[in-house]
């Protein structure tokens, strides 16, 4: 916990400064500091415990570091407070409007440390000192379901509207070439937090914005409006900005970074990430009151998902509806008559699933029994018999989906093969099985791994 004492100000310019109007202690200590040239002194480590406190400059608005009900909250502030205790002084947070004021006020010696969800790229580390990382996040896609893509090279020609002066110019580059794509980007003010610009997505003021993924699943940043979100790239830091120069109070944060206490704070956040809810759709209260083992809400919401891309009003081709195209008869079978409705479109899906695993495939193991039930689900019982006696005679196993009984049922669609005396059930568009069962599987893994989606 943050101590109540934490003297919290604003700098209008880096001479002038105002005391933010909160019922917080000023310290006049401060006015000397940010209007001094301080740049003639060597050892900032001695002079933060000489002066008795740890300045820490912020934007207050994003998820290391805000404000909430009077108080400093947020793992970077956490940290630092800890920080500041080992160092026997008091941590005083001062506000600043965005990263370029951030970055001058470390660069011209008006604060000691920076903690505002900065990731080190090259072009910072070469003006900043960065302390080890605190912890690993990714940059998510943000955009609503009206205008939602499944991939990320359906990006080319649109429009990304991301905050200027941020890392997300460089991973919309390296998106561009990767994937030789052509992304439009809109700058948008500097002043403007993440969490703003994600609710401005969900509001339509822009269709596409980049969040680092844990701002994304912050209880602030959940709209009904927003769709799934996808991966770019791979993991980055996220880490303490300091003054180029100061070597001696890196190494004594990093030092202290490795420390029983700080691993526990660091510990204690990412339990809390892995056990925060995720908001995945609007209807995730549906999907969990409906699962029962071995499906779990996940695997019900990534089948789903490769049903109707999360479409309630979907219709398929053959007249497959809603969220987990039922087919009309088996809504029926399942008892409901509001097939379009998701409550009850999601509960006769896993209803019908539970039939089609205790029917025919609960003497598999569980891996199988999924697929089986899956591919049962898609395809019909009857067809993937059908291409289990396929895989018998080619001297394959059974009672083995991947590799094994999905490489025979996509041979139901030729004449030569479904025609057969001993397939009973004829044609089957086995490669769209094929297909859907893989992608069930590995929307489940990405979102088992806190994911949505990746490239």
């Amino acid at each position: 916990m943050l101590r109540s004492l934490i003297n919290l100000i604003i700098i209008s310019s880096l001479i002038s400064i105002t005391v933010i109007i909160y019922p917080l202690i000023f310290s006049p200590e401060i006015i000397h500091l940010t209007n001094t040239d301080n740049k003639s002194e060597k050892n900032t480590l001695e002079k933060i415990k000489n002066r008795g406190f740890l300045l820490v400059a912020t934007k207050l608005d994003g998820i290391g570091c805000y404000y909430k009900r009077g108080k400093i909250k947020g793992t970077e502030c956490e940290l630092l407070q800890a920080y500041a205790n080992y160092l026997n002084v008091e941590l005083n947070i001062i506000l600043l409007p965005d990263l370029s004021s951030l970055f001058m006020a470390l660069e011209n010696k008006k604060v000691d440390i920076i903690a505002s969800d900065l990731t080190p790229n090259n072009e910072r580390k070469k003006k900043l000192l960065f302390s080890n990382a605190l912890f690993h996040t990714k940059e998510w896609l943000i955009q609503r379901k009206d205008n939602a893509i499944s991939r990320l090279n359906q990006l080319d020609g649109k429009l990304v509207s991301i905050r200027k002066g941020s890392t997300y110019e460089d991973v919309i580059l390296i998106l561009q070439k990767k994937m030789n794509i052509n992304v439009k980007v809109e700058l948008l003010p500097e002043t403007l937090s993440t969490l703003e610009i994600i609710k401005g997505v969900a509001n339509g003021l822009w269709d596409y914005t980049l969040s680092d993924q844990h701002i994304a699943q912050n209880q602030h940043a959940q709209h009904s409006q927003l769709g799934p979100s996808l991966t770019i790239g791979q993991p980055r830091k996220i880490s303490l900005a300091l003054f180029k120069n100061d070597q001696e109070l890196l190494l004594n944060l990093n030092t202290w970074l490795t420390s029983e206490e700080a691993t526990s704070i660091l510990t204690s956040r990412n339990k809390t990430d892995n056990l925060k809810q995720r908001s995945i759709t609007p209807w995730d209260s549906i999907f969990k009151q409906s699962a029962s083992p071995p499906f779990d809400w996940l695997w019900l919401t990534s089948q789903a998902f490769a049903e109707s891309s999360f479409d309630p009003n979907a219709i398929s081709s053959s007249g497959a509806k809603g969220l987990m195209q039922l087919m009309p008869e088996t809504a029926k079978d399942m008892g409901i008559t509001q097939i379009f409705s998701p409550n009850d479109n999601i509960k006769a899906g896993a209803k019908y699933n539970k039939w089609l695993y205790k029917t025919y495939w609960k003497y598999l193991p569980e891996t199988e029994a999924l697929a089986f039930t899956f591919a049962s689900y898609n395809a019909g019982v009857g067809h993937v018999m059908d291409a289990q006696r396929l895989a018998l005679r080619a001297g394959d196993d059974p009672n083995i989906w991947f590799d094994n009984v999905e490489n025979h049922i996509i041979r139901l669609e030729k004449k030569a093969v479904f025609t057969l005396p001993y397939i009973k059930y004829g044609y089957c568009r086995g490669s769209e099985t094929k297909a859907y069962v893989r992608k069930i599987f590995l929307q489940n893994k990405l979102y088992s791994n806190n994911e949505r989606f990746t490239y």
